[in-house]
This record gives C-alpha cells, sequence and structure tokens, in this order.
C-alpha cells in the first residue's frame, strides 16, 4: 500500500510541478519547448532525488540545483 501512495504520489508531482514550472518559465519569456525539457527533466531528477515526505515539502532551495543542473544540460546558461 505505502509503495502505491508514493508512486501516485511522484506521478501527481511530475503533472503539477511540470506545469507550474512551464507556466512561470514561459511567463518569463522561455520557449515553451526549452520550459517543457527543463520543466520535465527537473520533475523527473526530484523523484529521484527525494521520497514523498520530502516531495510533498519541496522547498525553492531543494529544486533550484537540479533546476540549475536540468538547464545546463539544455544548454542554457546558468
Amino acid at each position: 500500500m505505502q509503495k502505491g501512495f508514493e508512486d501516485g504520489l511522484k506521478t501527481s508531482f511530475v503533472e503539477s510541478f511540470g506545469e507550474s514550472c512551464r507556466t512561470a518559465a514561459e511567463g518569463s519569456g522561455a520557449p515553451a519547448d526549452l520550459a517543457v525539457t527543463v520543466c520535465k527533466c527537473t520533475a523527473d531528477e526530484l523523484i529521484k532525488k527525494y521520497g514523498a515526505s520530502e516531495l510533498i515539502g519541496l522547498s525553492p532551495a531543494m529544486a533550484e540545483p537540479v533546476m540549475k543542473s536540468c538547464a545546463a544540460k539544455s544548454g542554457l546558461p546558468i
């Protein structure tokens, strides 16, 4: 049961984080295709790095290094 909850939460996290990340990135002038790539990378890396309880309380300080790494992988200057 716990594994199912964690998997469900991670799936939900990827969807909601991805949507809010893309909206913020595009609102700041990022091209849509680049926003999708960086946001998907970030969400995927965050769910690998953190468990469900950590994702629920995810802070910008926890997400920022992961996002910067994904941005760099996508060729963005950081």
